[in-house]
């Protein structure tokens, strides 16, 4: 099992779930998050925003999501793959992917173990 954690731009969300979904990911967290890479900021000096010493006030911590989800070794290249390719603008603040090996999962309600506690029956359908 592997911990996928993506970090994309936020206007990318709904693209990369519904493709998620489409390879059969069955549960994803979504975090809002802030943060920067290379493109360090953005300089606000078009709004007129100035500091005391003439430079332009930035914003340092740019808006973007965090994807997590726990998958099986067997999809982790395939999870990988469907972000990166769904994610993509070519643009600086794409994002990144990081993956992680998970030890141990178990399921809460029902004691499921490892790769049993990530999936769905047919039968577990109701919502809590």
């Amino acid at each position: 099992m592997n911990l996928i954690l993506a970090i994309i731009q936020p206007n990318k969300l709904d693209e990369v779930k519904n493709a998620l979904v489409a390879i059969g990911i069955q549960g994803i967290t979504v975090i809002a998050a802030k943060g920067f890479g290379r493109q360090k900021g953005n300089p606000l000096s078009f709004l007129g925003l100035y500091r005391a010493d003439g430079k332009a006030f930035t914003v340092d911590f740019l808006p973007k999501i965090q994807l997590e989800m726990i998958v099986s070794s067997e999809m982790s290249d395939l999870v990988v793959e469907t972000i990166v390719k769904t994610a993509h603008t070519g643009k600086i603040g794409d994002g990144k992917v990081f993956v992680l090996p998970v030890l141990k999962s178990v399921r809460i309600r029902t004691g499921e173990t490892n790769d049993e506690s990530l999936t769905y029956s047919d039968l577990e359908t109701e919502r809590v």
